[in-house]
């Protein structure tokens, strides 16, 4: 994930911020990104995303994003999305740099992905 914004002026965001917020959104055809089917586990091969000071959101892991939708475990020849968000206090965490472990495309199943801002509170 690429930002117009540089190094410096980020520095200064994180120091002067008390709260970060970021949403990410997988919109998938017949792809399972988090969960499988109605059960409540990851995926073998859920995806994880990468913090700016590197740490790393997964499912099962310490830190964790917030799933409100997980519409991608169903695989009905449709499109559908899983959205993603990020809340911390540690302002350090975000943005997300990097979106990891996501099942490659092939014949019939495709993803896309959406990154909405950070916003620094």
């Amino acid at each position: 994930v690429e930002f117009a914004i540089s190094r410096v002026q980020m520095n200064f965001l994180h120091l002067l911020s008390s709260e970060v917020t970021q949403q990410i959104t997988i919109h998938c055809l017949n792809m399972t990104v988090w969960q499988e089917g109605t059960r409540q586990t990851p995926a073998k091969q859920a995806v994880r995303f990468r913090a700016w000071n590197g740490q790393i959101f997964e499912a099962g892991g310490q830190f964790r994003p917030e799933v409100s939708m997980d519409g991608c475990k169903v695989q009905d020849g449709r499109w559908h999305q899983t959205l993603f968000t990020f809340r911390t206090q540690d302002p350090q965490q975000l943005p997300i740099v990097s979106v990891d472990n996501l099942p490659p495309a092939s014949s019939g199943k495709r993803y896309r992905l959406e990154v909405g801002p950070a916003c620094f509170l």
